[in-house]
């Protein structure tokens, strides 16, 4: 049973308390004229009232014991069926203890109607309260969220920037190695190049340098025809230059000038072939 159910069932019954000490009052309570009338005859006729305040108020302190134990006794005559049918839940609470009086008249329930209402109006001012502050609060709290994701996207959109900077600088020093590198390639084919023709225009002059040099020694070797004749001999077989050397020349010494009026490179010969023999005149 939450707190509203159990309110409303505490002012029913409340209602329902008061209704049966009206209808009991209604009930119980004899009228002025049939309480002694003898008594009464007696007063007026020996003792004149000349205040009716005076009078009222000592009628009033006359029947309210009266009241009071006409109303304890109709309480304590009442059936059990109407007590389990209406019966009275006992709250130990200090707002059940203010909000069901046992005993009461039309005065205290006028003023626990009273109490009811400012307790009512002060807790509907409380509970506005603490509606207003959970709403504050709430408001306060989506306002720090909002305001922790806003400095959330702003530090991933620096530490994003921070990390697209120093990407594009990662990629221009990759690209500024890789220009260097294709620079120093570049310079070392061009003197790899260099060296390559330098080399091969030292070698060509060499070569021709050499070149220039046999011509110059084979002219200078060059005998004079004049001196020699010419006797043609034909290679037998087994037969070498350094044989014909010295058949002809009685030496290995004539090997070089058979060779060089015959163009020979080297001291093979074969067979059938026909070498040109110079012989001094």
């Amino acid at each position: 049973m939450n707190r509203v159910q159990k309110s409303e069932k505490e002012n029913d019954q409340a209602g329902e308390l008061r209704s049966r000490v009206d209808r009991h009052k209604a009930k119980s309570l004899p009228k002025r004229s049939k309480i002694n009338p003898n008594k009464n005859k007696k007063k007026k006729s020996k003792v004149k009232f000349r205040f009716p305040i005076i009078k009222a108020l000592a009628l009033f302190f006359i029947l309210l014991p009266i009241g009071f134990y006409s109303l304890y006794s109709y309480l304590q005559k009442l059936p059990d069926h109407d007590q389990k049918n209406n019966p009275i839940v006992i709250d130990n609470s200090e707002d059940a203890k203010e909000a069901i009086p046992t005993t009461a008249t039309a005065s205290d329930l006028k003023g626990n109607d009273e109490k009811d209402s400012s307790k009512a109006d002060a807790k509907k001012e409380k509970e506005d309260a603490k509606a207003k502050a959970e709403s504050e609060e709430e408001k306060r709290k989506a306002k720090e969220q909002e305001q922790a994701k806003k400095k959330a996207e702003e530090k991933a959109q620096t530490e994003q920037e921070a990390k697209e900077k120093a990407k594009a600088e990662q990629e221009a020093k990759e690209k500024a190695r890789q220009v260097a590198e294709e620079k120093a390639k570049a310079e070392q084919e061009a003197k790899e190049k260099a060296r390559a023709q330098q080399l091969a225009d030292e070698r060509a002059k060499k070569e021709a340098e050499e070149k220039q040099k046999a011509t110059q020694d084979v002219q200078a070797a060059k005998p004079d025809k004049d001196e020699y004749k010419v006797v043609l001999h034909t290679v037998q077989p087994q037969e070498t230059l350094f044989r014909i050397s010295m058949n002809y020349y009685k030496s290995q010494e004539g090997i070089a000038l058979i060779r060089q009026w015959n163009g020979l490179n080297g001291n093979e010969i074969s067979k059938g072939q026909v070498l040109k023999i110079p012989i001094k005149k």
